[in-house]
């Protein structure tokens, strides 16, 4: 049994000449069951308000302060004795300004960012009377990431521009927090530990760097542009996958005293063309990025209510390259786009202190390396108002690694599961195929409401693709499940109103 529904709204507002006011909120909730006692939820909720403003004759700024939200709820109530609730939610507020003044030859950008992380790592709880589960909750994580950055577009020649910029990023870990520390020289262990600190509150860790923008356009003709450039950044909240379980779970990680920023440049190109009337819209760009510090796990980790994660995670270098084609049309009965991307990202744990790195130090596929990615989407207009719209999606099936066998563990006196090097193999490629008959509004400007109704299927194919593979032992046996949420057509109606 599953379900989803979201709802969304905007409402705009001119207020004058010179002011203009946006307000915009989503929610979406997502669910499936495999019984009465086995339920997973996902919910996520998005709330902002943004002032547009103009400034003197040509300027313009934009003020925005916005709410986000995520969380996710697994139940499992098979053995009474077992029933839990595991949960995870993560919240940001944000305010950020950004200004533009547009001149002769430059086009002249600013503006600061501030954001607040309120990450909360798990829950994990008892359900029922009989359940023996004890309670446990993780600490929550605070941080606070503000930035500043300046832009400047020059347009040198009525063909060459270049667009060079600056942006400084401030991190800051905040408490109250406990928090361990460890014997120097060494990688994280849990025997390891040599102090337990507390953080009361305010910052407790601090990074900060520079990132810089650089790049350019040519127009070759009057329909064909050559574009390059490069960049350097850098990530504060990692995201750490568990996909072997039957519900692949993500959970976030703030960096902190031991949990470093990811740091990476790219660099990229791409040859850009519109047919002379610009019916049809073409490209085709490559790039290549590099990632430090980038935050995998080890062999054997445990993700999931982990008090002292930094002890299962590596800072991991890795790298990815790609190729992207896209083709689209703007203008006629029959119009839509197709994209093709080849990408990928591979890892490696090369650090000198790993005694044990995954797959013996050598690079393998990230979690979200899937090499073909096809998306198709094409909308027929038999009338203004009537129109018929199809939507193909084709993917690689994602990296996963499969148990090999069994070993008895003497020190322990157990059987445990020992598994092929990480990634080596996928899941099932992903197809979906979607088709809707469109409804577009009366064009009557006399009308106070204009509404459009959408109708169609996801998945007209059936198609089970798989949402995870996982194990479990079966008879003295190791046995795999593909686990498929939307296994069928699923109907669906979507209603819009304007005011």
């Amino acid at each position: 049994m599953a379900g989803f529904y979201d709802i969304g709204t905007v409402i705009s507002h001119q207020v004058n000449e010179r002011n203009a006011l946006n307000v915009y909120g989503y929610y979406s909730h997502d669910r499936f069951a495999f019984s009465d006692k086995q339920r997973y939820a996902y919910n996520s909720a998005n709330a902002s308000l943004k002032w547009r403003q103009l400034i003197g004759d040509n300027g313009m700024g934009n003020y925005t302060v916005g709410y986000d939200h995520y969380d996710y709820e697994n139940k499992d109530a098979m053995n009474e004795s077992e029933a839990y609730k595991l949960s995870f939610n993560i919240s940001q507020l944000f305010a950020k300004a950004h200004f533009m003044f547009p001149m002769e030859q430059h086009a002249f950008n600013f503006g600061f960012k501030s954001m607040l992380y309120d990450v909360n790592p798990g829950n994990y709880e008892p359900t029922g009377d009989s359940s023996l589960v004890r309670l446990d909750r993780l600490q929550n994580e605070k941080a606070l990431e503000s930035a500043l950055y300046v832009e400047d577009q020059w347009d040198i020649t009525s063909r060459f521009s270049v667009t060079a910029g600056l942006r400084f990023a401030l991190y800051n870990a905040v408490g109250p927090r406990t928090y361990y520390a460890y014997m120097p020289g060494m990688l994280p262990y849990e025997h390891s530990i040599t102090d337990t600190l507390r953080a009361k509150g305010g910052i407790y860790k601090t990074y900060a760097g520079p990132e810089y923008r650089l790049s350019a356009r040519y127009l070759l003709s009057d329909n064909l542009s050559v574009k390059a450039g490069f960049n350097t950044m850098q990530q504060f909240i990692h995201k750490l996958s568990n996909t072997v379980i039957m519900s692949p779970t993500d959970t976030w990680k703030l960096s902190d005293v031991h949990v470093r920023p990811q740091k990476g440049w790219q660099v990229a190109t791409g040859l850009y063309y519109n047919t002379p009337a610009k019916v049809w819209l073409t490209s085709l760009e490559v790039y290549y990025k590099k990632m430090n510090s980038y935050l995998d796990y080890r062999s054997g980790a445990r993700l999931l209510m982990n008090h002292h994660i930094e002890t299962d995670v590596i800072n991991t270098e890795g790298y990815a390259y790609g190729i992207e084609l896209s083709v689209k049309k703007e203008t006629g009965a029959l119009n839509g786009w197709a994209n093709y991307t080849y990408s990928r990202t591979l890892l490696r744990q090369s650090d000198k202190l790993i005694t044990n790195p995954v797959n013996n130090g050598n690079w393998y596929p990230a979690n979200h390396d899937k090499p073909h990615d096809v998306n198709i989407a094409a909308n027929y207009k038999f009338t203004q108002r009537y129109s018929f719209s199809v939507n193909l999606d084709y993917g690689t099936g994602r990296p996963t690694t499969i148990p090999a066998g069994k070993l008895y563990n003497h020190t322990l006196n157990t059987m445990q599961v020992y598994f092929t090097d990480r990634n080596t193999y996928r899941i099932p490629d992903y197809f979906r195929m979607d088709l809707s008959i469109n409804i577009e509004p009366s064009h009557k400007l006399t009308l106070l409401t204009h509404s459009s109704v959408s109708f169609g299927v996801y998945n007209l194919t059936g198609r089970s693709n798989a949402y995870s593979i996982y194990y479990v032992s079966e008879n003295g046996g190791i046995k795999g499940y593909k686990l498929s949420i939307f296994g069928m057509p699923i109907p669906f109606l979507t209603y819009n109103i304007k005011f």
